[in-house]
């Protein structure tokens, strides 16, 4: 996989934190429905999280952060497809 350069974490309110807002350890851990990786030089990859596990599970830990894991948030399938849309509307080629 391609070094992270950034990511942008999506969570089940609709909010979002990223790497131009603070630390991965500063972000919230709870409530995290997607997560948008930015590779070097180019690419994107989707953790997709929310409905897709349990709430105790890890997830979405760049290399050296596992003390800060965020952990995903079981919502209704509305809720789950608005913020995975707002996730892919979000990235631009």
């Amino acid at each position: 996989m391609l070094p992270i350069r950034s990511w942008r974490i999506h969570y089940a309110d609709g909010s979002t934190f990223s790497s131009d807002d603070g630390t991965w350890a500063e972000a919230p851990p709870f409530g995290v429905q997607c997560i948008v990786y930015y590779h070097a030089p180019e690419g994107v990859t989707f953790q997709e999280v929310g409905n897709d596990v349990s709430i105790y599970e890890f997830v979405g830990l760049p290399e050296g952060t596992d003390e800060h894991a965020k952990m995903g948030l079981w919502t209704d399938g509305e809720s789950y497809w608005r913020v995975h849309d707002a996730a892919r509307r979000s990235v631009t080629p």
